[in-house]
C-alpha cells in the first residue's frame, strides 16, 4: 500500500455527468520526488484523501465610520493575548454626550494556518464561548496527528461535525493568535541587536585572550639559539 504526503495547490473541481466530481491538484515535482513512482501506482485504485488549507479565513467586527475594529487585542509580557480595553471617545465623555451606536460590519480576513496552529500547540489559545471547554487541547492533538475518525468517535460525533468544530475554533482564535505573531516577531527583531552585540563581545574578548596567549612565549617556542643561551646561563 502506497502513501504520500505534500503540499499541493487546487486548481480546479469539475461537476461532471453521473455524479461524479473531478478535483485538479498541481503539486510541484520537487515536492514529490520519490513518491512519484507511488503516486503512479494508485492510478485507477480508489484512495482515501484528506484536503486541508493552509489558510484560515475568519471575521472583523468594524466599525464602519472608523473602519477600526470593534474589539482590539494586547498581549502582555508573557506572551498572553488579552482583549483591549476600550479606546474612550473623548468628546462624548466631555460633553456629556450618550454614545452613538456604531454601525457594525464584517471585514473578511485571512491567516496562515501554521500561526494559527502554533499558537494553539504553544498552549496560548485561550477557552471560547460556544465550544467544549478543552477545546484547544482537542485541537492540538488533531494537529500533532490524531485522525479526525479517532476524535469523532471520542467526541461521538460524526466525522464532518469535528471537521467543522476543529475549523470553526480555529477561525475563533484566528485574531487572537494574528496579535501574538505580531507580538513574537517584534521579540525576534528586538533581540537581534543584542544578540549581535553579544556575539561581537564575544569574538572580540576570545581575540583578546588569544593575543594575550601569544604575546609570552614558551621556551620551548623560542629558537634553538636562545634555548642554548638560557641552558648555558643556567648551568
Amino acid at each position: 500500500m502506497s502513501f504520500i504526503n505534500f503540499d499541493g495547490f487546487v486548481k480546479k473541481v469539475n461537476h461532471k455527468p453521473k455524479g461524479v466530481t473531478e478535483l485538479v491538484l498541481e503539486i510541484s515535482t520537487k515536492e514529490l520526488g520519490n513518491s512519484i513512482q507511488n503516486l503512479a501506482e494508485m492510478i485507477d485504485n480508489d484512495v482515501r484523501v484528506e484536503i486541508e488549507s493552509d489558510i484560515v479565513r475568519y471575521n472583523v467586527q468594524i466599525n464602519a465610520n472608523t473602519e477600526r475594529p470593534i474589539v482590539n487585542y494586547q498581549v502582555d509580557q508573557s506572551g498572553v493575548v488579552h482583549i483591549a480595553d476600550p479606546e474612550p471617545e473623548q468628546l462624548e465623555a466631555e460633553l456629556g454626550l450618550p454614545a452613538e451606536k456604531p454601525k457594525i460590519e464584517e471585514k473578511p480576513m485571512e491567516i496562515e494556518r501554521e500561526v494559527v496552529d502554533r499558537f494553539i500547540v504553544e498552549g496560548m489559545a485561550p477557552e471560547q464561548e460556544g465550544f467544549p471547554e478543552n477545546m484547544a487541547e482537542i485541537t492540538k492533538r488533531r494537529i500533532e496527528g490524531e485522525s479526525y475518525r479517532k476524535l469523532a468517535t471520542e467526541l461521538e460525533m460524526s466525522s464532518g461535525e469535528i471537521v467543522d468544530l476543529i475549523n470553526n475554533y480555529r477561525a475563533a482564535v484566528a485574531p487572537l493568535a494574528e496579535k501574538w505573531w505580531d507580538w513574537m516577531q517584534d521579540q525576534a527583531n528586538e533581540a537581534e541587536p543584542l544578540q549581535k552585540v553579544q556575539k561581537e563581545n564575544a569574538e572580540e574578548a576570545a581575540e583578546d585572550e588569544k593575543g594575550s596567549e601569544d604575546s609570552v612565549p614558551d621556551e620551548y617556542d623560542l629558537p634553538k639559539d636562545d634555548q642554548k643561551d638560557e641552558e648555558d646561563g643556567a648551568a
